[in-house]
């Protein structure tokens, strides 16, 4: 047996929209344990999920579901986003959602646009965001993380970056997400592992990454990626976030059959890194 805890990341999407009770009957119904929601920069409300968030609190209690938010945040160089946002700003919108549900893990996922390659001058001035959204988590009671991207965004892209930023900020997470890890920086990622408290997981098919294909579908060994999270007591949730991107032949593949399927699979994985 295992003890990692699979969930899901809500079909909330313009081209796959589920309204949430529907979402939350599907996710109990599959075995998962945990929702995850996609917060907005002025805050997730009743409108952008189809029922309010008093009946969606309800139906995840009913179903003994957890709630996860990630924040996917894109910045400008001056660290606020095209309507002038910063990232705790927007934190500090989606917090009577997150109260609401309640969202036991937040995250940031921030992106610079364009890509830049001084981008660690804006890494390290975004450090006091991390620290106040830490204070916030503390306050509010809930764990707060924030995500690395794929090498080719130069943003929190490698190991040592998203390391200096864990060691800056103690009381920060750490996302991992398999499907963003190229090949060089797997033993990187690996030694975060007592930091993570969040997994996301999708296949792709390395060298190149972030496919979000179906587990099975790419060349990701699950099970090896497991090993380390193993050893280390982690306790987080496991997100599968599948449904393939242009690169990989398209959006779509994130149907029922397949989140059952890439469920089975993790856990099979993360059973044989215990065994």
């Amino acid at each position: 047996m295992t003890n990692v805890k699979v969930g899901m990341n809500g079909r909330f999407f313009p081209n796959n929209w589920r309204p949430v009770l529907d979402e939350i009957c599907f996710t109990h119904a599959a075995g998962f344990c945990a929702l995850q929601f996609q917060g907005k920069e002025s805050g997730l409300t009743d409108e952008h999920l189809g029922a309010s968030l008093t009946e969606t609190e309800r139906a995840l209690n009913a179903a003994n579901l957890s709630a996860t938010m990630e924040l996917l945040i894109r910045l400008q160089e001056d660290g606020r986003t095209l309507l002038g946002k910063t990232p705790l700003e927007i934190l500090e919108a989606n917090l009577p959602a997150i109260q609401s549900l309640p969202c036991q893990h937040v995250h940031w996922h921030l992106v610079l646009e364009p890509p830049k390659k001084a981008a660690e001058q804006l890494e390290s001035a975004l450090l006091p965001e991390f620290a106040g959204a830490t204070r916030l988590a503390a306050q509010h009671g809930f764990t707060f993380a924030f995500e690395h991207n794929e090498p080719a965004l130069n943003f929190f892209s490698t190991p040592q970056s998203c390391a200096a930023t864990l060691e800056s900020v103690p009381e920060l997470h750490f996302v991992w997400d398999l499907n963003h890890t190229v090949p060089d920086h797997l033993p990187g990622f690996k030694a975060l592992a007592s930091r993570t408290s969040l997994l996301h997981v999708a296949d792709t098919p390395l060298p190149a990454v972030n496919h979000h294909l179906p587990l099975g579908l790419g060349t990701v060994d699950f099970t090896d990626y497991a090993r380390p999270l193993s050893l280390a007591g982690f306790q987080g949730f496991a997100i599968l976030e599948i449904g393939g991107l242009p690169k990989s032949g398209g959006l779509g593949r994130d149907t029922d059959d397949a989140l059952m399927d890439s469920k089975n699979r993790l856990e099979r994985a993360f059973a044989a890194a215990t065994g």
